[in-house]
């Protein structure tokens, strides 16, 4: 009887499978190891118990965007993607994604309920949600024990503490960096500067620049600081740095932190994960900083929307997040998938230490909201502000308020040229 039972499950599993219904989806920076594992997980949870059989197609970040746009253009999109946040947004409010929260409505509010609330702020418009988040891109801050024992320094709370240890290192040849130095990247630091400060990237109705602020004044300040009085590095070599004693505390992007114990053996038991530092802020210290949570999003083309919020809801449910950790991390050394669901945290192969920072970064990370200007122009101002602080020495608060002033001509561009689209938010 119970062999009968069983050959008669599998039967109905079988028959799923080959009737399923086949959805497609496209995934940016996802490279052939990682996607034979999404689709083993897919095979083995999904598909058998939901008849629906998404075709995954890995994309390169390289020409992705324009990719993307020339699909939502010509209507020959895929049902769902996995994107950047800011053109998730951009090509939502263009009408090309679905806004999930109106599509899906309660469903789309529980799902949510475990995702970290400050990743939506990317692909968020006047209440409408075109992405739920998939994996994390943060930083976090390392630091030698050895080393800074030997130096009788203890690790940094705050940025006026790293302020006080740089002559005591640089006495030693040693110094401090921050993630990005000035190159690519640099908004990740400033972001944090920002906001612990009080300031912000945009006014509330993200109309105009908030960087002329005071707050953000201030935070763009403290931020160039560093490396106009500090003399931190442009231009920093973490894992070299890190590893020759040259850089015994410095702030990392995420994928340096899932290299250094593959790549630095030699130094096991000698090095510990923090927070980066905060600002006091009416007695509370602030340890906001910069993150980001690349998103799945549903073309509005798609004839298979429910199938396409099925397979969303899967892979990034914390189920399939704790799973997928998992095996990044037994099958692909040196890499992680840093999870959007609070709950996956607490089945990644990491030291419970290192587990809990992570868990503290993503809780108090936020990204920058979503405002009708595309990343490319966001960036351009404030590199440009930074480049003329760093290398030409000009006055920060003359570079920023210049930097404002750039970014509202850009904002009145575009809301002029999407105002057709946005029509629809204001009613």
């Amino acid at each position: 009887m119970k062999r009968n039972v069983l050959i008669f499950s599998w039967l109905i599993l079988l028959t799923l499978i080959i009737q399923a219904k086949n959805i497609n989806v496209w995934m940016v920076g996802t490279s052939n190891e990682k996607l034979q594992l999404i689709n083993a997980i897919i095979s083995e949870s999904f598909t058998p118990k939901t008849g629906i059989k998404p075709i995954i197609t890995a994309l390169p970040w390289a020409e992705s965007e324009r990719r993307f746009q020339l699909a939502a253009a010509s209507g020959d999109a895929p049902d769902a993607a996995l994107l950047s946040g800011l053109l998730a947004a951009e090509l939502g409010v263009r009408g090309a994604m679905v806004d999930l929260k109106a599509e899906f409505k309660n469903d789309f509010i529980e799902h949510t309920k475990n995702h970290f609330p400050g990743v939506f702020n990317t692909y968020e418009f006047m209440g409408a949600v075109f992405g739920v988040p998939f994996q994390m891109d943060m930083g976090m801050m390392v630091y030698r024990l050895d080393l800074l024992a030997d130096l009788g320094l203890k690790v940094p709370d705050t940025w006026q503490e790293v302020r006080q240890m740089l002559p005591k290192l640089q006495a030693k040849q040693m110094n401090f960096s921050l993630i990005a130095g000035i190159g690519d990247g640099a908004f990740r630091d400033f972001s944090a500067f920002l906001w612990q400060n009080g300031g912000a990237f945009y006014s509330k109705d993200r109309t105009q620049s908030a960087w002329d602020s005071q707050e953000s004044i201030q935070g763009f300040s403290d931020y160039t600081d560093f490396f106009t009085k500090g003399n931190i590095p442009k231009e920093p070599m973490h894992l070299e740095g890190f590893r020759r004693g040259e850089l015994p505390i410095c702030c990392i992007p995420y994928w340096i932190y899932t290299n250094m114990t593959l790549s630095l053996p030699e130094l096991s038991g000698k090095w510990e994960l923090s927070l980066i530092p905060g600002t006091f802020n009416n007695n509370t210290l602030d340890r906001t900083s910069w993150a980001a949570g690349t998103p799945f999003a549903i073309f509005k083309n798609s004839l298979n929307k429910k199938e396409a919020w099925e397979f969303v809801k899967f892979i990034t449910s914390a189920e399939f997040q704790a799973q997928y950790a998992t095996l990044i991390m037994e099958k692909i050394p040196g890499s992680i998938h840093i999870p959007t669901a609070q709950k996956a945290y607490s089945s990644l192969s990491l030291p419970e230490n290192h587990k809990q920072v992570l868990l503290g970064v993503v809780k108090t990370a936020k990204a920058p909201p979503f405002a009708i200007a595309s990343e490319a122009i966001v960036l351009r101002h404030i590199e440009f502000a930074i480049n003329k602080v760093v290398l030409q020495k000009e006055d920060p608060t003359k570079a920023i308020l210049e930097a404002a002033k750039n970014m509202n001509l850009d904002l009145k561009t575009k809301y002029a040229e999407y105002n057709r689209f946005i029509k629809k938010y204001k009613k």
